[in-house]
């Protein structure tokens, strides 16, 4: 064992919540290392998850409107070798770009990385540990936890990278099936189902729940599962694996039987069901700090664990588990520790993304909510198909939904399903912040054509029925 150094703040993992932290720190003059396991810094968002998918989702989109959408005059055939890696040249242009750009601010702040997995021997103490290196330990007045999650992987799943796969290890897809089995219906299950149809593959998501999605609002989500079903992604409600085997063969398969003793044999099956905590082999025991068991660390308001010096934010802790929250929460986690200035107040309204095809975004309660809590409402509606722009982008059965009080006219939720609903959800969220009501909105001008006119468009039909009814009261 070599001797130990000591730092201000050590992070471990450098995914989104530990690099804003780590810059945020020595920006403030701070001492910090990072303690990165990975090959590269970045995390799920960088390396496995949010930049790779999104990338081969756009891949998608440009396969679907050649081949199925058929633009006139152009014919495109897609060949059965291609694999998933030719469709992601993008992406790695794109990673590199922010691996580039990562590195650039990690060196410009002198914050130290240290290429090695963290483990806790006392509160203050983490051992670095390499593969066939002597142990080197490190000291540090504040740690942050910031190790993320990884896909559920349970022990009757035959995980080969051939045939079955979760969503790290899908995006090393050998070739493209002609039929996949996608189980679980959560945002991850349901983003690959449809890029993969959007593919050409033929696709069956497995649903645990009886409902897609309960959480979103009902008409957003029937708009969804009618346009997944036009891509051809098959949807089965209330369905449970319960066997999952390998069916040797050249090519081979894999035969999935669920509880209901329906079975189905498919080239691909995509586990999506559930993610855990990375908090193994961190040495938490040694601190009586005891994940739950999904491996999910539990902190207050602060983010802080037992241990009022020891932080943990990002996935590693759970709900919401975005990487735009997950770097919030390593700033707020910095500012509390070091007593920085800066925001104390957790934000009131998240604006929350499905990057499905289509596209759904949202902020604040959905109208069931609205009915649930006894709140008088009133629903704006604007349709792509009677917008010059959701037009020209291709796009038919789009809906912007906005949620107004019915006694301030305020707004209180946007809801969004169609093309760049995620890009389109943010004016709903300053509106929402801001308190502005259904007329303000209806009387503001926006660029023609754009799909932000929808807004005015949804807002004009809610002003008027406030009307109608404040005359009626």
């Amino acid at each position: 064992m070599t001797g130990s150094k000591h730092f201000d703040l050590v992070i471990l993992g450098c995914g989104p919540a530990g690099e804003r932290a780590a810059i945020l720190a020595a920006r403030s003059g701070k001492r910090v290392a990072v303690v990165e396991r990975a090959p590269e810094v970045g995390g799920n968002r960088i390396n496995w998850g949010t930049i790779p998918s999104k990338t081969l989702r756009e891949s998608a989109l440009f396969v679907n409107a050649l081949t199925r959408n058929r633009l006139h005059g152009i014919r495109c055939e897609i060949t059965d070798e291609i694999t998933v890696a030719d469709f992601m040249y993008r992406e790695r242009l794109i990673v590199r770009r922010e691996l580039d750009l990562i590195n650039a601010s990690l060196d410009k702040y002198r914050i130290e990385i240290l290429r090695a997995h963290g483990r806790f021997v006392d509160p203050h103490t983490i051992a670095l540990d390499r593969p066939g290196q002597a142990e080197e330990r490190v000291t540090a007045d504040v740690v942050l936890i910031a190790t993320g999650s990884r896909p559920n992987r349970p022990e009757n799943a035959p995980f080969d990278g051939e045939v079955v796969f979760d969503s790290e290890s899908i995006l090393s897809l050998p070739h493209i099936p002609r039929r996949m089995l996608v189980l679980g219906a959560g945002v991850i299950g349901i983003e690959y189902a449809s890029i993969f149809a959007a593919l050409g593959v033929t696709v069956t998501l497995l649903d645990t729940r009886e409902k897609l999605l309960p959480y979103l609002d009902r008409e957003v989500v029937t708009i969804l599962a009618r346009e997944m079903g036009r891509i051809g992604v098959t949807i089965s409600h209330n369905e449970r694996a319960e066997k999952i085997e390998r069916v040797p063969g050249t090519p081979p398969r894999v035969l999935c039987e669920t509880r209901k003793g329906i079975k189905r044999t498919v080239d691909v099956l995509l586990y999506c069901v559930g993610r855990d905590g990375n908090t193994r082999d961190l040495g938490l025991e040694t601190l009586g700090i005891a994940p739950n068991a999904y491996g999910l660390l539990e902190v207050n308001a602060s983010y802080q664990t037992a241990h009022p010096h020891i932080y943990a934010v990002g996935d590693v802790i759970g709900y919401p588990a975005l990487a735009s929250t997950s770097m919030d929460q390593g700033r707020r986690a910095v500012r509390h520790a070091f007593g920085l200035e800066g925001p104390t107040a957790h934000p009131a309204h998240l604006p929350f993304a499905i990057y499905s095809i289509p596209e759904i975004s949202y902020v604040g309660p959905t109208e069931e909510k609205l009915k649930e809590q006894g709140v008088d409402y009133v629903v704006g509606r604007g349709n792509y198909e009677l917008n010059p722009r959701g037009l020209i982008a291709g796009d038919d059965e789009g809906l912007l939904k906005l949620l107004f009080a019915a006694d301030t006219g305020k707004l209180l939720g946007a809801h969004v399903v169609g093309h760049s609903a995620s890009e389109l959800i943010h004016l709903g969220m300053a509106y929402v912040q801001a308190g502005t009501t259904a007329k303000e909105i209806s009387e503001s001008i926006f660029n023609y054509p754009t799909l932000s006119d929808l807004y005015r468009h949804a807002a004009l039909t809610a002003a008027t029925e406030i009307r109608k009814r404040g005359l009626r009261a």
